[in-house]
């Protein structure tokens, strides 16, 4: 058995950095502590960081359907250079995840081109329409699925919700919820409905439209006892609603994108439609309310919501653009630099949130500890490097950060035992 040691990291064990030694065998970990000798290969980590890879429970990786803006292999790579090491993808694809022959036809894509492992969800409702559910007994059974979603659209009834928790909950999965009340949406809407709205004549995007079915969803989820998840929080009526939620409701949960975490809608530049995301960039208030929440653990997840657009359609006006942008391969480094530098949130409340806690949301086993396999990375957290379209490995390059310097080079690599260095 070959037997390669990670020596001198600054690593991520049990909730602390610590400085210690990884051992790993062949797929699995063996030892995680100070000083060990003994290896086939020895690689000094110089006390760089080592973390578990991190779990992103929120990708469109747009294959079957739209292979033009991303496939599996290319959105698996992306996540792979971001540091991921397990992901889940949307069920909004073409044919929709919502049977169980498109859900194999996906695994066996996922086999052949996934760069990480990775998961799907099943749609919720046939078709993503909210009018019929999906056979959830038939495909909570695959193991490919890590739960149910219709993200892309809300379910609009409350009895149609009601009876996608209780499916869940009998087969023992969860709802991940796109919280959005078509009833609050203007024709039009495509940015928050604050300032930048007002000043350029745009339809705003009001909050309401997110927290109206996180009220409901939470109020269902206490009333039924199943595992329930949010989408993209955006609002803090979401976070004050979610914090209020777990104080009786431990199942309930929530997640936070880097985008609404660093960026708002003042800082929208020249109507550029790389600043178009669902649901929209809002307000500083809002901002606040989600680094309070995760450093509270009302939030527990940090996830990417990456959603890659072609070119020629992003490049269409901000109020014609479809709504999206990417953001796995720079979400840690962007969080690094601009929250964990800023003293915002610590880093290891970060790292906990980027893969242990979606980890455990989706039933994974998943951690750096002796016995597990070997699912980690390295970071250089002194390197400095610049966000470009050259360096993206998405075929899309639908994002606001292009020329954004950040803190944060990916070093290492190792998934099942296999190492790549970057």
């Amino acid at each position: 058995m070959t037997k390669i040691l990670f020596k001198n990291g600054n690593v991520f064990y049990h909730g602390k950095l610590q400085k210690l030694d990884v051992l790993i065998e062949n797929e699995t970990i063996t030892e995680i502590k100070e000083n060990i000798s003994q290896a086939d290969r020895v690689i000094d980590l110089e006390g760089k960081l080592l973390t578990p890879g991190f779990v992103d429970i929120h990708v469109h990786l747009r294959e079957p359907g739209f292979e033009y803006k991303e496939t599996i292999a290319s959105g698996t790579n992306s996540a792979k250079y971001g540091g991921y090491t397990h992901l889940v993808a949307m069920a909004n694809t073409i044919p929709c995840m919502d049977n169980i022959e498109t859900i194999k036809d996906f695994e066996k894509r996922v086999k052949k081109d996934a760069k990480v492992h990775t998961y799907t969800y099943s749609a919720i409702t046939k078709g993503l329409n909210g009018e019929e559910l999906v056979d959830f007994n038939v495909n909570s059974k695959e193991n490919i699925v890590a739960g149910f979603s219709d993200d892309g659209k809300g379910v609009q009834s409350k009895d149609m919700m009601e009876m996608a928790m209780k499916a869940a909950k009998s087969n023992g999965s969860i709802i991940v919820a796109h919280c959005e009340d078509e009833a609050e949406l203007e024709p039009g809407a495509c940015i928050n409905d604050g300032n930048y709205a007002k000043d350029h004549g745009l339809v705003g995007i009001n909050n309401a439209s997110e927290y109206n079915h996180v009220i409901r969803d939470l109020k269902l989820a206490k009333e039924i006892g199943n595992r329930y998840h949010i989408c993209h929080i955006s609002t803090k009526e979401t976070v004050w609603a979610l914090r209020d939620a777990r104080k009786t409701n431990s199942v309930v949960s929530g997640e936070a994108c880097p985008h609404h975490l660093i960026l708002t809608d003042d800082n929208i530049k020249d109507m550029n439609s790389n600043y178009k995301m669902n649901p929209p960039l809002r307000s500083k208030e809002d901002l606040n309310a989600l680094i309070e929440g995760i450093n509270d653990g009302s939030v527990t997840v940090i996830s990417t919501d990456h959603a890659p657009h072609a070119t020629e359609e992003k490049n269409k006006p901000i109020d014609k653009a479809p709504f999206g942008i990417i953001g796995n391969q720079h979400a840690f480094s962007l969080m690094y630099t601009y929250i964990v530098k800023k003293g915002l949130i610590p880093l290891e409340k970060v790292l906990t949130c980027m893969s242990i806690n979606p980890a455990k949301i989706i039933g994974i086993e998943h951690d750096l500890e002796v016995g597990l396999k070997a699912n980690f990375v390295v970071f250089d957290l002194e390197e400095e490097y610049v966000i470009t379209k050259e360096s993206i490995k998405s075929k899309s390059i639908n994002t606001p950060f292009i020329g954004t310097k950040c803190f944060g080079a990916l070093k290492y690599h190792v998934l099942d035992g296999k190492v790549t260095e970057i």
